[in-house]
């Protein structure tokens, strides 16, 4: 990976602030910016009108969804847009159970995200479902599949799978968690979380109904996509509990003003790599392997160094994660830490993380929280030993 490259494609990186902010708080890179000004200059309308203004619109929607199914390995008529993950999944989970009945479960994990976990926690208490929950291994940060044997049973009708939490970093066996779950004839829904960056994702392959995807989490504007295996929306619109409802769609409004930056966004992950030859989705697979391949030796790094410091606790150590850290500081809240980081010209996340079940298991929200640190293709090596050093300095 040319890293000086792809650092030229980011106008904020002109600073001297080191950006480790990870997909808390990804930075846009020039072509995204550009894509959404150049809508804004077009006067944006909503899709569904004669109107010329209109019928753009409806092509934006058309290459987002492209987008998204490139992105994740799909179809784009099975492509669901939005301004965000929980208003998308607060709508699936509602037709998902629509038909549901008092003792059926639904079993989430400990490192899904509220976004994640919330509309299916919503959708059990209307429903009078039984809420089962994945642990999470305290030390290592992983969720063994194996507890999925027991977890699982006749009456489980949803699974959720966290495949890259933006904390540990967690890379959990999403194939092996699908494969029983539909062996007890349950959907499986995996938030891609922090893996866009990273990874090829493949629904197929994982095994996966639905994955749904924040732009933001790499670079993209606010907006979301659900992405399902062919026919899933159709079947679940036909099933007892929503006989007369029309199939999940777009509502209005739609934020068309950010789609084309939504497409923007998976174009440049695309591009991270140097090749011009392929499909997009060939493009995506190829960079995506050398962008994780980059990122995780500066991970390895950034972990060494930040696991050597007195009074320095990170999250997690799972075998397989993504180049994302979450740590705490021994008498220092998130909020100290982020402000002494600033100080020293390097940004971290230190605000909300929406993730409360996996703080409350590692004891982190007694803390007010962690510091988070995500590395992304345009992070480079001195900057992760400007954060070891920082850090060194608020430790002594």
């Amino acid at each position: 990976m040319d890293v000086a490259r792809v650092r030229g494609l980011y106008p904020t990186l002109a600073t001297r602030t080191a950006h480790l902010d990870g997909s808390f708080a990804a930075l846009q890179p020039e072509s995204v910016i550009r894509a959404v000004i150049a809508t804004l200059r077009s006067a944006p309308s909503q899709p569904g009108s004669r109107s010329i203004r209109s019928q753009q619109a409806a092509e934006r929607v058309a290459r987002a969804r492209h987008a998204a199914a490139d992105l994740v390995g799909a179809r784009s008529g099975d492509v669901v847009l939005g301004s965000d993950l929980l208003s998308l999944l607060t709508r699936f989970a509602a037709l998902a159970g629509g038909d549901w009945q008092l003792g059926d479960e639904v079993v989430l994990s400990r490192l899904d995200s509220d976004a994640a976990a919330d509309p299916w926690l919503g959708q059990a208490r209307a429903r009078g479902a039984i809420v089962r929950w994945a642990e999470v291994d305290l030390e290592t940060g992983e969720v063994p599949a194996w507890q999925y044997e027991t977890l699982l049973g006749r009456r489980t009708r949803v699974v959720t799978v966290a495949l890259g939490n933006p904390a540990t970093g967690t890379v959990p066996d999403v194939r092996a968690i699908a494969d029983l779950a539909h062996g007890h004839g349950a959907l499986v829904v995996v938030d891609a979380g922090a893996a866009p960056p990273y990874l090829p994702i493949d629904l197929g392959e994982l095994g996966a109904d639905a994955v749904a995807v924040a732009a933001p989490a790499f670079g993209g504007p606010t907006v979301a996509a659900l992405v399902t295996r062919p026919g899933l929306l159709a079947e679940l619109a036909a099933s007892p509990g929503h006989r007369d409802d029309p199939p999940l769609v777009e509502t209005a409004p739609l934020p068309t003003e950010l789609l084309d930056g939504f497409t923007a966004a998976v174009e440049h992950l695309a591009d991270l790599a140097e090749s011009t030859q392929g499909t997009r989705r060939e493009r995506l697979a190829r960079s995506l392997i050398v962008a994780g391949e980059y990122t995780r030796g500066l991970h390895r790094e950034l972990d060494a160094g930040l696991r050597a410091l007195p009074g320095v606790t990170v999250l997690g150590a799972a075998e397989r994660a993504l180049p994302v850290a979450a740590f705490t500081i021994a008498d220092r809240t998130p909020s100290q830490v982020g402000a002494f980081l600033q100080r020293h010209e390097v940004s971290v996340w230190t605000g909300p993380a929406g993730m409360r079940e996996l703080l409350r298991a590692v004891g982190a929200d007694e803390l007010g929280g962690a510091s988070f640190v995500g590395l992304m293709a345009h992070t480079s090596s001195a900057e992760v030993r400007q954060l070891v050093e920082a850090v060194c300095r608020l430790t002594q």
